[in-house]
């Protein structure tokens, strides 16, 4: 008579079955977005990582904005699944009304202050001395007038980096 053996194939077997039995529940728990709950309003502020449903489509917002449509602008990421929603979910960011915002600063669960990039960077903009402009995720100020000039790349530069945007737009506000 032969006697049965458990062998390392066995036991991993077993493994794999507990593994899943356990990883089962934190899947279930995933709950995707209502496309209702989360669609686009322009008079919304985004903060950066904030999911909307527009234009049968779910986008991720790169960066705090308002007003700047879905699909339209580089300020939005367009998301090829729904995201997951569940309160678990820290990716999940809500927006906030512009009605709520009080010059620049605005609240967002906890106190938090609000600073919008400037536009995004247009080849066929002319910039002033001064006048800043978003590009590759950072800001530029023009450092001379300029029309075509990508920031951080022609030679003499155009443009310098700014590197705390926020507190300059701050101090340029009365009552801050």
């Amino acid at each position: 008579m032969m006697k049965a053996t458990q062998g390392p194939v066995h036991r991993i077997f077993g493994l794999l079955l507990i593994i899943l039995a356990f990883g089962m529940p934190a899947l279930a728990s995933a709950e995707d977005c209502d496309p209702e709950d989360h669609t686009w309003t322009e008079t919304f502020y985004y903060p950066a990582g904030s999911v909307v449903y527009h234009s049968d489509s779910w986008f991720e917002s790169r960066e705090v904005h308002q007003g700047k449509e879905p699909g339209i602008s580089f300020d939005w990421k367009r998301l090829h699944t729904t995201p997951d929603c569940s309160s678990n979910n820290e990716q999940r960011v809500q927006p906030f009304d512009a009605a709520d915002a009080d010059q620049g600063v605005t609240r967002s669960g906890d106190a938090a202050e609000v600073c919008e990039r400037p536009e995004q960077w247009r080849f066929a903009g002319t910039y002033a001395e001064g006048e800043m402009a978003s590009h590759g995720g950072q800001v530029w100020e023009a450092i001379e007038e300029t029309t075509g000039d990508m920031p951080g790349v022609k030679q003499p530069p155009q443009w310098q980096l700014v590197e705390d945007h926020c507190s300059i737009q701050q101090s340029q506000q009365p009552g801050l």
